[in-house]
């Protein structure tokens, strides 16, 4: 690979497998991976700790930008909520439910905009999320799309919640992530959406490296 550093964002729905994707092309190239989910799932987990309901819009205004840094360590494996490591906790299915509504929240949004901004500064970085390729890298060097159906997304991550044993079925996950699909998609503050000039991978029918192999092709090509 080249010398010069790019910016990558990738963008895609719920159990796309774009955060699997993102993590190992991210250590393939050594580069820093951000995941913009984990950031909201983290202010999540902090606002539970502290017992803020997720519809408190003012304290959690005041939470994330007083009391919330968030960093990744171990080349984005790791998620730092105030120096601690939190990854083990974020995914529990409580916080998966809680996360949408929190998310929304204009404040919220626009103090992880400004954090993730902060992460990837002078450095190497591919971040994945659902605005990274529209509202938070708008001038990235590559953007990516990644999709799947949903009933391939929801098998995903249900095999996901079988492997750490969370007792779920898979009707009740493949019902979330439609509900998740159109909460993404339909709120007001950086919706879903795909960016102009992002390239469309569709991963239901194709294996996690050749989804891999098919970016590092493209980050090739453009250094």
């Amino acid at each position: 690979m080249n010398t010069r550093k790019l910016t990558i964002a990738i963008d895609g729905p719920a159990g796309s497998g774009k955060s699997t994707v993102t993590r190992k092309v991210a250590e393939q190239i050594n580069y820093l991976y951000l995941n913009s989910g984990s950031m909201y799932r983290t202010v999540t987990l902090l606002a539970s700790q502290r017992g803020i309901s997720p519809n408190n819009r003012t304290q959690l205004t005041d939470l994330v930008q007083k009391q919330c840094r968030i960093d990744f360590a171990d080349n984005g494996k790791k998620t730092l909520l105030n120096g601690i490591d939190v990854s083990e906790e974020l995914r529990h299915p409580e916080i998966e439910q809680q996360v949408v509504v929190i998310a929304k929240i204009p404040e919220v949004r626009q103090e992880m905009v400004k954090q993730q901004r902060r992460i990837a500064k002078n450095s190497g970085v591919i971040a994945e999320g659902r605005d990274v390729t529209t509202v938070v890298f708008p001038d990235a060097d590559l953007k990516f799309y990644i999709t799947a159906s949903i009933e391939e997304r929801a098998r995903r991550r249900f095999n996901e919640f079988q492997t750490k044993g969370v007792a779920c079925s898979f009707e009740q996950i493949e019902n979330e992530i439609r509900i998740r699909d159109q909460q993404d998609k339909s709120r007001q503050h950086s919706p879903l959406k795909k960016a102009e000039d992002a390239i469309i991978i569709d991963t239901t029918q194709l294996e996690i490296n050749q989804v891999i192999d098919l970016i590092l092709k493209k980050i090739k090509e453009h250094q």
